[in-house]
């Protein structure tokens, strides 16, 4: 059995990772001719969260839903070969502040590592 490691992530001081699923695998068509990925626990709607903490005396936490600032990761189509990588960069109300979408998982890595670099003095 072979194990499959996690893309490795630079995550900088002032974030947490809520949940992590993000690994470095390519996917397997299934047999049969249904765009279903055989190895599709790696490519569903839920692979990456990272929450920006904030600081209060001398303390990191994680803030309010008004105060969030989440960077999520997932797969659309869910589980289909003919899917991609969709990272977005959302408040605590959802609303969509920056998104980009990719078959590549190395875009999506370097992309979001950019973006957290971008906002942790925000």
């Amino acid at each position: 059995m072979n194990l499959i490691d996690l893309i490795q992530l630079k995550v900088p001081a002032g974030y947490a990772v809520t949940y992590n699923k993000f690994f470095d695998v390519e996917p397997v068509l299934s047999e049969g001719d249904d765009y279903f990925i055989e190895n599709w626990g790696f490519f569903t709607e839920d692979l990456l969260q990272i929450v920006k903490l904030r600081i209060k005396n001398g303390k990191w936490y994680i803030p309010e839903r008004e105060e969030t600032l989440l960077f999520d990761l997932g797969w659309y189509p869910d589980s289909d070969i003919n899917g991609h990588y969709h990272l977005q960069l959302v408040d605590g109300n959802w609303n969509e502040i920056k998104s980009i979408s990719s078959k590549d998982r190395f875009i999506i890595k370097e992309t979001l590592e950019r973006w957290m670099e971008e906002h942790q003095r925000t």
